[in-house]
């Protein structure tokens, strides 16, 4: 397969996204993840299941939501404890999404363990659509030295 992020992804500022991420308590992450399948299953045949990505949007807001009313009920503990199990569902769905687009850009981008654009899982891990913009920025980068005109 051609190495091209090129009529897929877009160029987008990972200090944005990153800030983004941050002030809206990882909803953006959500976000990005959602444009990046969107963008995978309308221009390759790597598709990701649409009723996957909505079972975790959902299951994330459910989680985000008894978080932020737990913290706002805090001299109530019993409302945080209950809630546990829908927020280790909504991280084990999280996960698996993350794993999915990031297999499927890896796969987009030719790339190996070692190459330039390989998303090593262990930084995606800890950075997740953070890194995943930044080498998506570098494929399209890549791309357009390559084809610059002299």
């Amino acid at each position: 397969m051609e190495k091209t992020f090129t009529g897929i992804f877009e160029a987008d500022s990972v200090v944005k996204t990153l800030a983004l991420c941050v002030l809206t308590m990882g909803a953006f992450l959500m976000v990005k993840l959602y444009r990046f399948s969107y963008q995978i299953n309308n221009q390759t045949n790597l598709k990701i299941s649409n009723i996957f990505i909505a079972i975790t949007i959902v299951l994330f807001t459910l989680s985000l939501s008894s978080l932020i009313y737990g913290l706002v009920n805090l001299d109530n503990p019993v409302i945080l404890k209950s809630s546990i199990g829908v927020h280790i569902i909504s991280s084990v769905f999280d996960v698996m999404w993350i794993i999915m687009v990031r297999n499927r850009i890896n796969l987009i981008a030719g790339a190996h363990k070692g190459d330039k654009l390989w998303l090593k899982p262990f930084i995606t891990s800890i950075f997740h659509v953070i890194y995943m913009q930044h080498k998506i920025n570098q494929g399209l980068l890549q791309r357009a030295e390559l084809y610059q005109v002299d």
